[in-house]
């Protein structure tokens, strides 16, 4: 995705949204899921892109694959 694409921001907006709300619901409190996105931020400003650990154990074997 090119950080200039509105479209495509707009759509990781949406999905992230939906995450949240999804979240939220399943009783994660908000202020917890601030938390969260505030040093997952910090991690991503650090190392300039998104940890790969951050990976769901089945999509790490599929990227093995």
């Amino acid at each position: 995705m090119d950080d200039s694409d509105p479209a495509a921001i707009e759509d990781a907006r949406e999905e992230l949204q939906g995450l949240l709300v999804a979240q939220a619901q399943a009783g994660v409190p908000e202020q917890v899921l601030v938390e969260l996105l505030r040093e997952q931020a910090a991690e991503i400003e650090q190392f300039g892109y998104i940890p790969r650990r951050w990976e769901q154990p089945d999509q790490q074997e599929i990227s093995k694959r």
